[in-house]
């Protein structure tokens, strides 16, 4: 549990996306191996990306499930099975009709802004990161492969991943200013330079800039810092080489 949770990313509440409470309703339909009628699935959030906290609670009837509140700024949640906490999905819970279909070999999420995006972006990637995957599995597998074609696989998986960081970044400067494109930013920071960052950081709408609120710009702002005063352990390491030194002079 705790390990998705810190892979998908790290935080339960994220960028406000307008003030004032917002009805919501989540619709969702279940079809996976572990859940069956009767069973409890739960919403609810991460904190700092390890202890989820579940805030509301739907039995699954008939294959559906439903959650209605209202929420003031966007966050990101997660549907958990309740019992055993196995994550199902996570979701942007904003106002509004969200739809969610979970099934074992795929998921969606929409109705919604930021839930649309995330899907569509989802949806685009899927294709050539599956190419990609399979062209790595033949790489490191296919003990046929002749030193020609190896070089010719690393050069079509190259070439897919430039392909995939132009999508992701195409999609972040076109959409930073809703919490999809932020969290997809925290996802790909690494392949902007920090001149790239930095105007990313300066197009967030200054409502979504309040670090007390918004966990996610505060991260941003972190890696931002790290990249600009990168830490130097040279000093450690050589301290821990005179520790070492000396407690072996003194073993003798």
């Amino acid at each position: 549990m705790k390990k998705l949770f810190s892979a998908i990313a790290l935080v339960a509440m994220l960028a406000s996306c307008g003030g004032g409470t917002k009805p919501y309703t989540i619709n969702g339909t279940v079809s996976i191996d572990g859940i069956a009628d009767g069973d409890t699935i739960s919403l609810g959030y991460s904190v700092d990306g390890s202890e989820y906290i579940p805030e509301s609670y739907a039995v699954v009837k008939d294959g559906k499930f439903q959650f209605n509140g209202e929420v003031e700024n966007c966050k990101l949640y997660y549907l958990v099975k309740h019992a055993t906490e196995e994550p199902l999905t996570m979701l942007f819970l904003e106002g509004g009709n969200i739809t969610a279909d979970i099934a074992n070999d795929k998921f969606s999420i929409t109705g919604t802004k930021s839930n649309d995006l995330s899907t569509e972006l989802q949806e685009a990637l899927s294709g050539p990161a599956g190419e990609m995957q399979e062209k790595q599995l033949q790489l490191y597998l296919d003990t046929t492969l002749t030193e020609e074609q190896r070089q010719a696989i690393i050069a079509e998986l190259q070439t897919t991943s430039e392909k995939l960081a132009g999508m992701a970044k195409e999609f972040i400067n076109g959409n930073i200013e809703t919490m999809a494109g932020l969290f997809m930013l925290i996802q790909c920071a690494d392949i902007f330079t920090n001149e790239e960052l930095s105007a990313l950081l300066d197009k967030v709408p200054e409502e979504n800039k309040d670090t007390t609120n918004n966990r996610l710009f505060y991260i941003l702002q972190e890696i931002q810092e790290q990249r600009n005063n990168p830490q130097d352990f040279s000093d450690y390491f050589k301290s821990m080489e005179t520790d070492s030194t000396a407690t072996e002079e003194s073993a003798k």
